[in-house]
Order: structure tokens, then C-alpha cells, then sequence
């Protein structure tokens, strides 16, 4: 059965705030973010006739995270980086200089800790992920996702402590 267009409604309205607030994290810019996420549907929705319902979600979070991987890679082979958002907003300076330290503080702990760990962290914190659900985007068992977020929660929570 391919998937048709309510199924893809259904699955953008479900997993367009996940996404974000994972890929937000993973580009630090929330054009590139909202890029991604429909570059991800598009790729989706042209893919329809051979995709499972079943399996949609973890499609959409695999083709997400390759694209923003795709993006990242770009971005280091031109040394290109984003504006802070406190220079693209019109809010208060004050309290976006804050909220941009915040997250300039986050990005370099983030950085700090192995890949396989950050994307545990990332798809399951800010991804809204469960254990299962990681386990299969991410092709590991769920033990191996238990391990790794534990690892990853302690060595963040360690880097953090020190800024």
C-alpha cells in the first residue's frame, strides 16, 4: 500500500515540531531547520507509491537527518555559518543576546560528545523519540540506545558544568 496525501498531512503534523527542535540543534539556524524539514517531505512525497505507512516516520527521520548531514557538510567545506538568531529577530536584544549564549554554550557541548551519542541525545530529548522508535532510525539495538544515552546525559551534563 503507498502512501497517500492525508497519511503525509498526518505524519508532517506529527513530526514537524520533533524535527525542528532536533534539527534546530543539529544547524543552529531555523531557516535551515524548516528547509530541511520540507526538503524531507518533498523527497517523501515523491517516493510515495514505494513507501509503507508502517514505516513512514522512520523514512521521514532518516531522510531528515541525511539531508541536514548533507547540509553540514557543506557548510564546513565553505566555512559558512549562521547569523545568531538575536541578528535575524526583531525581539529584545538583551534577552535573545541570552538565549543565543545559551545556545552557543549548548552547540559547543553538543560538538564535544561522539556523533553516535549526540544523535541518540538529540532524536530522543528534543526529537521526542522513544527507545524503540530510536532503535529503529538509528538501526541499533535498544540496549545499545539505553547506553548511549546514559553515556551522552553524563558527559553533557559534565561539559556544561564546567561553562
Amino acid at each position: 500500500m503507498a502512501l497517500d496525501q492525508k497519511e503525509l498531512e498526518a505524519c508532517y503534523r506529527r513530526l514537524e515540531k520533533p524535527l525542528f527542535n532536533v534539527l534546530y540543534r543539529w544547524l543552529w539556524s531555523s531557516a535551515d531547520a524548516m528547509d530541511v524539514i520540507q526538503d524531507s517531505f518533498m523527497k517523501l512525497w515523491r517516493r510515495r507509491s514505494s513507501v509503507k505507512p508502517d514505516s513512514v516516520d522512520a523514512l521521514v527521520w532518516r531522510i531528515a537527518l541525511n539531508l541536514a548531514r548533507n547540509r553540514l557538510a557543506s557548510r564546513n567545506r565553505w566555512g559558512w555559518l549562521p547569523l545568531p538568531e538575536s541578528l535575524k529577530s526583531g525581539s529584545e536584544p538583551a534577552s535573545q543576546a541570552r538565549l543565543d549564549e545559551r545556545d552557543a554554550q549548548l552547540k559547543g557541548a553538543l560538538e564535544k560528545l561522539p556523533p553516535a551519542q549526540r544523535d541518540v541525545l538529540l532524536l530522543g530529548v528534543f526529537g521526542g523519540l522513544d527507545r524503540r522508535n530510536l532503535a529503529g532510525v538509528l538501526g541499533i539495538p535498544e540496549g545499545t540506545v539505553a547506553s548511549r544515552h546514559h553515556k551522552a546525559v553524563r558527559t553533557l551534563k559534565e561539559l556544561l558544568a564546567h561553562d
